[in-house]
């Protein structure tokens, strides 16, 4: 082989790298744009989740409270009704101890009204 025989292998060699090079480049920039994109659209989704989340956090937060609050008037309408009920229960209590002895009273007096009868003077026309 005779050199510029190998001058111009070499020089087509050299062309040919340079071609690798300038492609190897070009995809690296490729790359680089879709990952740009891609990191673009990512860090756009996080925040939308992270809203999201927030979102969620304060709606779980606020009907976490709104149950205590319910819960809390339920237990003192309870105590309520049960003290009712208790003042109901004494009432009632009062009113059959005073009915009975009314009717211990209405026999007394039947009991006598019947006695005066049987015991009058009879001395009828």
């Amino acid at each position: 082989m005779d050199q510029q025989h190998i001058v111009d292998d070499l020089r087509q060699r050299l062309l040919l790298l340079q071609k690798d090079r300038r492609a190897n480049v070009d995809l690296i920039e490729t790359t680089k744009v879709n990952n740009a994109e891609e990191i673009g659209k990512l860090r756009e989704e996080n925040k939308e989740l992270k809203a999201r989340l927030t979102k969620l956090h304060k709606t779980f937060t606020s009907s976490k409270q709104q149950r205590k609050n319910e819960l809390s008037t339920l237990r003192k309408e309870v105590i309520r009704k049960k003290a009712e009920y208790d003042s109901l229960k004494v009432a009632s209590g009062k009113r059959k101890r005073e009915l009975a002895k009314l009717g211990d009273e209405a026999k007394a007096c039947e009991l006598e009204a019947g006695a005066g009868m049987g015991t009058g003077t009879g001395t009828g026309t």
